[in-house]
Parts: structure tokens; sequence; C-alpha cells
């Protein structure tokens, strides 16, 4: 009788333990910030740089694991909606999730790519992104949760353009750069672990 308990209950941990991990997906929609430099070089006329800012709706999709009810990995791919044009980001990140309660603040870190490209063709820039995350997840159950959080991500996306513009008849050369140097995104999401 004592096996046939002991087996009992090594089975009902086991399971519990496998309860804990396990592979989820989870979509998110928001707004994300792009912070951009513009810098323009006019032969005979010097330099100048200019700050901007442009910002829309987000889309983001990832797949992930939980490795224990406190770690988890993923995948991303996340689509922004921006003024004439398209941008989208992904990577990978990583969260840690605080505590043992149904609410659990995570922090995280992420890296990956982005990239940026006006409907016109005249910016086409790609780059690495890289930053953080924060937030508070809610699970409902052992399968569903919901989550809002924030994103601060770091750019090197640039793009590069030059040619000839004509000032009173006169012909001048320039050179512009524009980067993006940080895109930052509030978003509320849910999550569906397998």
């Amino acid at each position: 009788m004592k096996k046939i308990v002991l087996a009992v209950l090594l089975t009902g941990a086991s399971g519990l333990v496998a309860s804990d991990s396990g592979f989820y997906v989870g979509a998110d929609i928001g707004n994300t910030a792009f912070d951009m430099k513009t810098s323009v070089t006019v032969t005979g006329y010097g330099s100048a740089s200019a700050s901007s800012d442009d910002d829309g709706g987000s889309q983001t999709l990832k797949v992930g694991y939980y490795f224990d009810k406190n770690n988890r990995a993923s995948a991303f791919f996340q689509n922004i909606n921006v003024d004439n044009g398209d941008a989208r980001t992904y990577g990978v990140g990583y969260d840690y999730l605080i505590g043992n309660n149904d609410f659990k603040p995570f922090v995280g870190l992420i890296v990956g790519s982005g990239s940026m490209e006006s409907d016109d063709g005249s910016i086409d820039m790609t780059g690495v992104v890289y930053g953080a995350q924060v937030g508070l997840n809610y699970a409902f159950n052992e399968n569903f949760s919901a989550e809002i959080g924030y994103r601060y991500l770091k750019s090197n996306m640039e793009d590069s353009t030059s040619g000839v513009v004509n000032v009173s008849g006169t012909n001048y050369a320039y050179d512009a750069t524009i980067e993006v140097e940080t895109l930052k995104n509030w978003f509320f999401g849910v999550n569906y672990k397998f």
C-alpha cells in the first residue's frame, strides 16, 4: 500500500513540475514611437541636423518556451505602422518573471534586427536593435495569461543618400543620413502555454 501511495505522489509531483515548463505562443498590440536623427551636409553651405519622431500602432507575434515558472525565452516578429512606410523588428528575448503569484512583474532583455522603408523608396534601412522590457503578467490559469508592458530598444538602423540640389540656378552637392536611434513600445498581449 505504501508503494502505491508513494508512486501516486511521485507521479503527481512530476506532473506539477512539468506543467511549469512548456512551449507558448503570444500576441500583443500597442504603440511604437521612433526617435530619429537626420544630418545633411551641403557643399558650400555646411552641415545641419535635426531630430524628429514617428509613431504608430504595432502588432507582435511570438513563440517561446517556459523553462520553469519564472524563466522564459521567445522569438518574436513585430510589425509597426509608420507614416508613409513600413517598419518591423524581429529577434529573440529572455524574461524573468518575479514571484510565485498569479500577478508577476517581469524584466527582460531583447536583441534582434529592425528595418524601415518608405513607400516611395527614398528610405530603406536595416540594423541591429537591442534593449529591455518590463511589465506585469497575470495568469488566468495554467494555459492563458495576459500582460502589459513597455519595451525600450536602441538601434543602429540608418540610411544614407546623396545628390544635387539646385538653389537659384546653382547646383550644390549634398549628403544626407537618417538614423533611428530608439524605439519605445507600450503593449498589451495574451499568451497561451501548451
